[in-house]
């Protein structure tokens, strides 16, 4: 008899056990959305962060010396990204000026970090970066805390 309810406590605890660790056997109203990639090796179905905004993919890149400008090296660092720097006839007079600048040299080598992190980072604390989702465009503004400090 003790065997039995050793026996049957045993089958009882191991078939929680496997329930907990298969996400598939999760009641419908704590489903996680899963896929089984293996025998034991399970994956959410649910897309990175850099594939949803292709602004948040890590880099780390050199800049060559071929590239001279800020604004060169803003369309070197989108140049790959699906994104592109908004046309100068909407950028503010402070935002042309700052593309129209040397780059400095402790900027060409950019990262680890997310590429809108590098953009804001070439711009400096001054500007802002502005992006158009839609048109996939980035731009500079002055910066509002900026403007606060004045």
């Amino acid at each position: 008899m003790k065997k039995n309810a050793i026996a049957v406590a045993l089958c009882i605890f191991s078939t929680m056990a496997t329930a907990k660790n298969n996400p598939a056997d999760i009641g419908e109203s704590n489903r996680i959305e899963v896929m089984q990639t293996g025998r034991y090796t399970y994956v959410k179905n649910i897309p990175p962060i850099d594939q949803l905004n292709p602004l948040k993919v890590v880099i780390k890149t050199r800049i060559p010396q071929s590239i001279e400008t800020v604004g060169q090296t803003v369309e070197f660092l989108l140049a790959r990204s699906g994104y592109a720097l908004a046309d100068s006839s909407v950028l503010s007079e402070e935002a042309q000026i700052l593309l129209n600048l040397p780059l400095p040299q402790v900027h060409r080598n950019i990262g680890p970090m997310t590429l809108d992190k590098a953009l804001h980072t070439i711009s400096g604390d001054a500007f802002e970066l502005v992006v158009d989702p839609v048109h996939r465009k980035v731009a500079y503004e002055l910066s509002t805390k900026l403007a606060r400090n004045e």
